[in-house]
């Protein structure tokens, strides 16, 4: 006699748990329009958006540099030159045109190939390439030496070039005196002219490093010039529109089952009491 109850009570949580899923269906059911039709809308909105804002597009040049450059970029040696030569200044202060330059500048370098990829943004295409060249030509003449550094690198490269002469000459003199011996040169002399020739090279590869020094940045470092663009890089239209559908979907629905746990808590006995308590003790009607 007692079994068939015992059986009868079993179902009760399964039976619970398709309550509680048919409730969320009736939910969404209920609410499909809101969920749809408002993000799709807000959607629209955002797209139509979009074509209001402002749009901007970016030139980008690429040369090899060191990360002592792409902070130069962004000195105000370079960029008051720069202001003052697009017509900035007469607009702005120098702080202000210097500060808005830096806000259209990006500067990076590649952690692999170390290359320096300059990034300009401007309203205009033209502008954006315009004020691209305007930094590189600027950095061209800011990274050379001057005044005291250059009168240094102009002294160590004279030195290194007597060096060269110097070890040339004297390599040559014992070249001459090696082949006269013929076969009975000695290992001194074979060693002393590789020690010749090792200082020849190495003054050489110094000559090299200062001219470099001396030259500072040019355009045999620009692998692309500043590029002038096509297509505006902001606002982007589809990621914006979107993100913007996307955003309020979630925002309703969390607002669709807040109201829903609302309503079914209003309407427990329980649930109801314990509310009223609440706001009668936070002195709320």
């Amino acid at each position: 006699m007692e079994q068939p109850c015992l059986v009868s009570e079993i179902p009760q949580p399964i039976q619970q748990e398709d309550i509680g899923l048919l409730d969320i269906l009736v939910t969404l059911a209920e609410n499909i329009k809101l969920l749809i039709f408002v993000p799709m809308l807000v959607g629209l909105c955002a797209l139509g958006l979009a074509f209001i804002v402002p749009k901007t597009f970016e030139s980008i040049a690429v040369l090899k540099a060191e990360q002592g450059t792409a902070s130069l970029m962004t000195t105000a040696a370079v960029l008051d030159p720069v202001a003052a030569g697009l017509g900035l200044t007469t607009e702005e202060s120098g702080e202000e045109a210097r500060r808005l330059l830096r806000e259209q500048i990006k500067v990076a370098v590649g952690r692999n190939d170390k290359l320096l990829t300059l990034t300009v943004s401007a309203p205009a295409p033209q502008q954006a390439q315009a004020i691209a060249e305007a930094v590189l030509q600027q950095t061209y003449v800011q990274s050379r030496p001057k005044a005291s550094e250059l009168a240094r690198l102009e002294a160590q490269l004279k030195d290194a070039q007597v060096r060269i002469k110097n070890a040339e000459d004297a390599a040559g003199a014992l070249l001459k005196r090696m082949e006269s011996s013929g076969a009975g040169s000695s290992t001194e002399s074979a060693r002393g002219y590789a020690e010749l020739l090792s200082v020849t090279a190495a003054a050489q590869n110094q000559v090299a490093t200062l001219q470099t020094q001396l030259e500072g940045v040019t355009d045999a470092q620009l692998i692309q010039a500043p590029t002038l663009p096509q297509r505006a890089s902001k606002p982007k239209k589809a990621l914006l529109a979107i993100g913007a559908t996307l955003a309020t979907g979630l925002a309703l629905l969390l607002f669709v089952f807040v109201r829903q746990a609302a309503r079914s808590t209003v309407k427990d006995a329980d649930a109801a009491g314990k509310v009223a308590r609440i706001r009668r003790a936070l002195g709320l009607r």
